[in-house]
């Protein structure tokens, strides 16, 4: 992570122009690891990441996505408390005019759910399964943004 820190100490990877991915650990889970591995992929694979941190609030999540226009949001979660805050995602993007991104979920609280009952567009087993699914998103998104 401290070489994540050098390259992009703002939390924002600079490459990756019209391909962003907002990302999060929500609030009330202070595990990060799953969330950093997909960035580090997502980054690694020329994608613009805006990390929102760990225990992120939803306000603070649904504000960078407002901002960053992204092509998906994921969000990570270890323990189970977070579920609840998942399912909030996709209607605060879609009352904010986003209901076009794509909402990844991740983490072993997360992918215990399924896709239905997260209220997400996909789980993801892993970080690579995550960073495979948005990949397959790009056209597919694109043509649905008005």
């Amino acid at each position: 992570m401290e070489v994540m820190k050098y390259l992009c100490p703002s939390g924002i990877s600079p490459t990756g122009a019209g391909r962003t991915v907002v990302v999060a650990t929500l609030e009330g889970d202070v595990h990060d690891l799953g969330k950093n591995i997909l960035k580090m992929v997502l980054t690694g694979n020329g994608w613009r990441v805006v990390d929102c941190g760990k225990d992120c609030s939803l306000q603070t999540l649904a504000e960078a996505a407002e901002r960053e226009i992204p092509i998906a949001v994921g969000v990570s979660g270890l323990i189970t408390p977070v579920v609840p805050l998942v399912r909030q995602v996709r209607p605060l993007l879609k009352d904010r005019g986003l209901g076009h991104v794509k909402v990844l979920a991740g983490g072993a609280a997360l992918k215990q759910s399924s896709r239905e009952g997260l209220n997400v567009d996909y789980v993801a087993e892993s970080a690579f399964d995550g960073a495979r699914y948005i990949s397959t998103i790009v056209g597919q998104t694109h043509n649905e943004q008005p």
